[in-house]
């Protein structure tokens, strides 16, 4: 049984991801802020209300050809 002095988790403790085996360095705040903007973003590209950005596209089309992306000094 656990003791009463053990450190409970906190919303601002960063969470065990699953198969991760260690915690993030993110809080879930900050992780659940950083999904929000990603899903508003990328649901503003599939509407067509942003272009893809070239970076993207340029990743993409390595990814089909099977090249490793260019490490940038």
């Amino acid at each position: 049984m656990e003791s009463k002095s053990s450190k409970a988790m906190s919303h601002s403790d960063p969470e065990p991801v699953p198969g991760l085996g260690k915690s993030p360095a993110l809080t879930r705040s900050v992780q659940t802020q950083l999904g929000q903007r990603l899903r508003q973003f990328y649901e503003s590209l599939a509407l067509g209300e942003q272009p893809v950005p070239d970076r993207f596209i340029e990743i993409i089309n390595r990814l089909d050809q099977g090249q490793p992306e260019k490490k940038q000094s």
